[in-house]
C-alpha cells in the first residue's frame, strides 16, 4: 500500500477512465429512459392549460399544436438525441483511449507527444459537445432540470480529469535529450 493518503493522491489515468466509465453509464441510463420525458406528466400539463383557458378564444388551436408536439415531435426528437448522444460518447472515448496509447519516444518524441495532445484536444471538445447537446436536450424536452445539474457538474470534473491527463504528459519533454549539450 502507498504511505500517501488516499486524499493527497494525485489522480492518475485510470481515474479519468473511471469517470468516463461512471459518467457514460449515467447518462446512458438517462438515455434509456427518454432523457426523464415523462408522457403522461406533458399530457396532464396540456390539460391544464386547456383547463385553465377554456373561456379564452383560439385556445383549441394551441391545445391542438401542443398535442401534435405531444405525440411526434418528441419521439422523432428522442431518437434523433439518442443516436447523436451515443456518437459523442464512441467519440469522447475513442479520442482519449488513442491519446492515452500513445508513449512519445526516440526520434519523433515531439511528433507522438503533438499527436497525443491532439487526441486529448479533441476528447475534451468532444466532451464540451456533450455538454452542450445535453443542455439543448434539457431545455427542449419538459423535463425536470434539476436531474441535468448533477451531469453537468460531473462533465466539468471529467473535463478537468483529461485535462490533467493531457498535461501530465509534459513528463515525455522532460525526457527529452537536451539538444544544445549534444553540440
Amino acid at each position: 500500500m502507498s504511505n500517501v493518503p488516499k486524499s493527497k493522491r494525485k489522480q492518475h489515468d485510470f481515474e479519468t477512465t473511471r469517470q468516463m466509465t461512471q459518467l457514460r453509464r449515467d447518462i446512458t441510463e438517462a438515455v434509456i429512459n427518454d432523457f426523464g420525458y415523462d408522457a403522461d406528466r406533458y399530457q396532464k400539463m396540456i390539460d391544464r392549460y386547456a383547463y385553465a383557458r377554456r373561456d379564452q378564444e383560439n385556445v383549441e388551436a394551441t391545445v391542438a399544436k401542443m398535442q401534435a408536439k405531444h405525440d411526434s415531435f418528441y419521439d422523432a426528437f428522442i431518437e434523433d438525441e439518442t443516436r447523436v448522444i451515443m456518437q459523442i460518447w464512441r467519440d469522447i472515448v475513442m479520442e482519449f483511449e488513442l491519446g492515452n496509447s500513445i508513449f512519445p519516444s526516440g526520434e519523433a518524441l515531439l511528433e507522438e507527444y503533438n499527436e497525443r495532445r491532439l487526441h486529448f484536444d479533441r476528447c475534451i471538445g468532444h466532451i464540451r459537445v456533450l455538454r452542450s447537446e445535453l443542455q439543448f436536450i434539457a431545455e427542449t424536452l419538459p423535463v425536470n432540470k434539476n436531474k441535468y445539474d448533477n451531469l453537468a457538474e460531473r462533465i466539468v470534473a471529467l473535463i478537468a480529469l483529461v485535462k490533467g491527463v493531457r498535461q501530465s504528459s509534459n513528463r515525455f519533454l522532460k525526457a527529452k535529450p537536451d539538444e544544445q549539450s549534444v553540440s
